[in-house]
């Protein structure tokens, strides 16, 4: 009889324990620093490319067009819209990014999309600069725009 009551006492923890776990987030692709780096460096030798709506490289990009070029370099292929984005990886939040994090933002209506350097610098294809960087805690025009940040690496 204990052995009876031991073993469902035993099932009933392991039943609490798996649904009270979160879902486990999964990365599309496994990377680490250096990839991190690598996707970065590929970014910033494209500064200066200029924007043209619906481009996706490599003489000129859109924002996603950008960051689906950059990332194919090194063997990961995104989607070639932010909508898309929205839908890979996972979200992160301010505190956690990590260089080659996309950031996403809505601007108006519609939506925008860049690289993160860093916590507070991205690299993106703007209809303004074409690839150019910049920064979100010191232009209120992109820290209000933020939707969020999205890991695949």
């Amino acid at each position: 009889m204990i052995k009876k009551y031991s073993l469902s006492f035993f099932l009933i923890v392991i039943a609490v324990l798996f649904s009270a776990c979160a879902p486990k987030q999964v990365k599309i692709y496994e990377g680490d620093a250096e990839l991190r780096n690598n996707i970065v460096k590929t970014a910033m030798e494209l500064y200066g490319k200029p924007y043209r709506s619906g481009a996706k490289g490599p003489d000129a990009f859109d924002c996603s067009g950008f960051i689906h070029f950059v990332f194919k370099k090194w063997g990961i292929v995104l989607p070639v819209n932010t909508e898309g984005f929205l839908k890979i990886g996972y979200g992160v939040n301010k505190t956690n990014i990590l260089p080659g994090d996309i950031v996403i933002f809505k601007i108006k209506k519609d939506l925008h999309s860049g690289i993160m350097i860093n916590r507070n610098e991205f690299i993106h294809a703007s209809k303004t600069k074409g690839v150019g960087i910049d920064n979100i805690e010191n232009n209120d025009y992109w820290k209000r725009g933020v939707l969020g940040y999205r890991r695949v690496i």
